[in-house]
């Protein structure tokens, strides 16, 4: 889904950024001087996302693929576009920094940034510059109706979709008695999380919920892990829910779980 999302946010932009320059003309007149002028539009766009850092190769899956629509976008409609790329490394202090340079550049429109954490930083600052960006990947429902982000679009279902689907594979196809479910104290897993809760505990589920910092790494991140398994988790909890966008980390949790029986 987040690929697909990538070929269409990128395209969708690319073809815009020069077909809507020439969009003030009016029926044939507009289609002839939208299609002229496009053979010979130049112009930019930029990419957010997470090329490097924990979830690197998701963000590299993006990158990718929305170079592959805008090589696609240039071929069919003989255009100039270019795909400017910003590093976040799914922080939303860089992703400030990212936005602020993509702003006073001459990008006409952004993809990306990939994470909720991230939309929630920079969609202001991209309002105030009337500045459109569409994510592929970030889905906290607020970010769509806070009034905040009014130049924000994605074309993924956000957790309002997610959530329930989850919670109802795992009520009808894991059939626990309790879960534990763990944020990591990021705006995408806490909007799963809220979500989810209800609809497991409606289904008569007892749910453990517990937070770790999602920012922390090496041995501090090892210790939280470790003692989630040894304190939180009991042979009750046949299922544990972890909406955390670092899979890195879930990796390590079963291996502790794993290595502890």
């Amino acid at each position: 889904m987040k690929v697909k999302g990538y070929i269409a946010s990128a395209a969708v932009i690319a073809g815009a950024a020069c077909v809507g320059i020439f969009g003030s003309a009016t029926g044939a007149i507009a289609s002839v001087t939208a299609h002229s002028a496009a053979s010979s539009c130049s112009t930019s766009i930029a990419i957010e996302g997470p090329f490097t850092g924990p979830v690197a190769q998701l963000g590299l899956e993006q990158l990718h693929f929305a170079e592959l629509a805008v090589a696609n976008d240039n071929a069919a409609n003989h255009t100039k576009v270019t795909l400017a790329q910003d590093d976040t490394q799914l922080t939303p202090s860089i992703a400030v920094t990212k936005t602020n340079s993509i702003i006073a550049s001459s990008a006409v429109a952004a993809v990306g940034p990939a994470g909720s954490q991230e939309v929630e930083a920079v969609g202001p600052l991209f309002a105030k510059a009337g500045l459109a960006f569409i994510s592929g990947s970030a889905t906290l429902p607020a970010l769509a109706t806070s009034g905040k982000n009014k130049t924000f679009f994605r074309v993924v279902p956000d957790d309002n979709v997610q959530g329930p689907q989850d919670a109802h594979y795992i009520i009808n196809h894991l059939h626990p008695k309790a879960v534990l479910i763990v944020d990591d104290d990021e705006a995408y897993s806490q909007g799963l999380v809220s979500v989810m809760i209800p609809i497991l505990q409606k289904a008569g589920i007892k749910v453990n919920h517990q937070t770790i910092n999602g920012t922390d790494t090496g041995a501090t991140l090892a210790n939280a892990l470790s003692s989630l398994v040894t304190s939180q988790l009991t042979p009750d909890e046949t299922v544990t829910i972890l909406p955390w966008q670092a899979a890195a980390n879930a990796q390590q949790f079963g291996l502790d779980a794993k290595q502890q029986g």
